[in-house]
């Protein structure tokens, strides 16, 4: 939506300034992307209906803006927007309007609105300390083992695993550095010591093979596709289904297990084994505690280690 045209140079303006914002704050980054766009969108929906400063928005325009998005057509795919895109228009909103309080343009929040019948989050679909177990007896490469100790053992997101490089990886300290998660921020995860046996044996015997045609390495990437470039975090999903399917089991498929889902299965089986939700906070990258309640179901007042949990331990040998 960053083609639209805004002939109002307060908008214009306004848009410009909220886009520097979400880039120096980290926001611009992997899924996050769209905040900006989706903001210009709203700013060309208003000026249409003959709107011309900022302050005369109110709720009501709000609420219009949310109808039009529930019949605009999909510029993607055939069909309208997904309750999820809706979401994500509406929290740009949000955004961007806190952003003008806080800049003093606006007194008042238009964006904060009861809840709008948009449809619910499902609950995110997690695999259990067996299942977890299932799927790592059906991956056939070194990669894929890799990918496993990534993504669940270390709980990171999609964007995160694209983004990591082989120097991330510090074996000798048994640690993965994340130098670029969500807002910009760093955190250093552990890795037990079947997490280092696993990508070690990646790093040194599999992934230089895929160099081979090239002749020498192209990237950095810690995940290279066939060419010798960096994995994308969708290829990553792809292997990810892959390996699910070698299981052959209805109960594991019929979860629709993304990237995301092991993150979640990781933070619940810490959870349930013990650990506290502030090391679990830390070791995800939440900003705030309240992100990290939410994968809590039983919450314990004592700390246990993460490798007593029975299933491969890809995860923290220490807290």
């Amino acid at each position: 939506m960053k083609s639209l045209p805004i002939n109002n140079p307060e908008f214009e303006r306004l848009y410009s300034e909220f886009a520097d914002f979400i880039r120096l704050k980290g926001y611009s980054r992997g899924k996050n992307t769209s905040y900006a766009a989706q903001v210009r969108e709203f700013l060309f929906f208003v000026e249409n209906r003959g709107i011309t400063e900022i302050t005369k928005v109110v709720a009501f325009d709000v609420v219009g803006y949310y109808e039009y998005l529930r019949e605009r057509p999909n510029q993607r795919r055939e069909g309208g927007l997904s309750e999820s895109m809706i979401r994500s228009h509406l929290f740009s909103l949000r955004l961007f309007f806190d952003y003008l309080m806080d800049m003093g343009e606006i007194t008042a929040s238009a964006a904060h609105l009861p809840k709008l019948n948009i449809g619910t989050h499902g609950q995110r679909q997690i695999l259990t300390i067996a299942e977890i177990k299932e799927v790592d007896k059906a991956c056939i490469t070194k990669m894929e083992k890799a990918l496993m100790a990534i993504a669940y053992g270390c709980g990171l997101r999609r964007t995160e695993i694209e983004l990591l490089d082989t120097n991330d990886v510090i074996l000798s300290k048994g640690v993965v550095v994340v130098r670029d998660g969500k807002g910009g921020k760093s955190r250093t995860v552990p890795l037990s010591d079947a997490g280092v046996k696993t990508l070690r044996e990646y790093i040194a015997d599999e992934r230089p093979a895929l160099f081979a045609q090239e002749g020498n390495e192209t990237t950095p990437s810690l995940f290279v596709n066939k060419v010798g470039g960096r994995m994308k975090g969708d290829h990553c999903g792809e292997v990810l289904k892959v390996i699910l399917a070698r299981t052959q089991n209805p109960v594991i498929l019929a979860k629709n297990i993304t990237l995301h889902c092991l993150r979640h299965s990781i933070a619940t089986h810490l959870l349930d084994n013990g650990a506290e939700a502030e090391f679990v906070q830390e070791f995800l990258g939440h900003a705030i505690m309240d992100t990290t309640t939410v994968y809590s179901r039983r919450r314990k007042q004592r700390l246990n280690l993460y490798n007593k949990i029975n299933a491969p331990t890809y995860g923290s040998r220490k807290f």
